[in-house]
């Protein structure tokens, strides 16, 4: 029961969700709780955890180290490894020794090299990244990179500012038999359980950066989103809390061009175009 009150009160806080869902949230809060209730307001700050944000992805062993913030890229490299060593286990086991075995370690081995060839640095050069919706989570020239780890068709990415982890999107795919859940209302209900708390919701706001509806939560050092990126795809966004509270500061370098593009990339551009025209009143200064 306390579940089913604390998944009603998220829902019936979400309202929004409806047109992104299928459904609206307060329908789903009926079927789950069996009556509809007012939203509450919304919140100004995401509500704090009952239980631990974990970092993902988590080393099965736990004597294994753990993903931290404040990570540099090989620290983070060594725990992925881990990790890829554990994914090849059961599929080592099984591999008789010889050849086939050879050829699987130089599998794990390659897949561990190219994590780190995978680095992707925000400089001064636009990347291929502003195309997906990881667009609006990183700036350019403030020292920032991102990290890929891909197992079949998830991917979890890894963020740096000034060498330092400090951010995790994990992609996830929604539907039937998905670990997350068939549906964005369902990963948030398993989102409710786990935390025992009901999230914050956040309205999609393109004009402040928020392309799509967000419900958040908080503990003692992490932020974590959940963001929807459709019907079938979600994502879980994780931030370092003492980095978001000083990242204005870390963000030294601000992209002011109404294009929204960097100036100095705006620049990169354009040279080597000619000078455009004098406005109509530097004209008149001149006469």
């Amino acid at each position: 029961m306390k579940a089913k009150r604390l998944l009603g009160a998220t829902l019936a806080a979400g309202l929004a969700l409806g047109a992104m869902t299928g459904t609206t949230v307060a329908e789903a809060q009926g079927k789950k709780a069996g009556k509809a209730e007012q939203a509450p307001p919304a919140a100004t700050t995401p509500p704090v955890t009952n239980k631990g944000i974990v970092l993902i992805p988590r080393v099965r062993d736990p004597k294994g180290k753990a993903i931290a913030w404040g990570m540099d890229y090989a620290q983070v490299a060594s725990v992925i490894n881990k990790v890829i060593e554990e994914s090849y286990a059961e599929e080592f086991k099984k591999t008789p020794t010889g050849p086939q075995q050879e050829r699987l370690e130089a599998k794990i081995a390659q897949d561990k090299f190219e994590f780190l060839q995978r680095r992707v640095d925000f400089g001064t050069t636009p990347t291929s990244i502003d195309r997906t919706p990881l667009k609006g989570e990183y700036t350019y020239n403030n020292g920032e990179a991102m990290l890929t780890y891909e197992r079949g068709t998830t991917k979890t990415y890894f963020f740096f500012i000034k060498k330092r982890l400090w951010k995790i999107i994990d992609e996830r795919t929604l539907g039937q038999g998905s670990k997350s859940g068939a549906t964005f209302t369902e990963a948030l209900s398993r989102l409710v359980t786990l935390y025992g708390v009901p999230g914050r919701v956040l309205q999609a706001d393109p004009d402040n950066g928020r392309e799509n509806t967000e419900v958040d939560w908080k503990d003692a050092s992490t932020h974590l989103r959940a963001v929807q990126r459709g019907d079938t795809e979600m994502a879980i966004i994780l931030e370092d809390n003492a980095t978001l509270g000083n990242l204005d500061a870390l963000r030294s370098n601000k992209a002011t061009d109404d294009s929204g593009i960097d100036p100095a990339v705006a620049a990169a551009v354009r040279k080597g175009e000619p000078e455009p025209p004098p406005k109509q009143d530097d004209k008149n200064k001149k006469k």
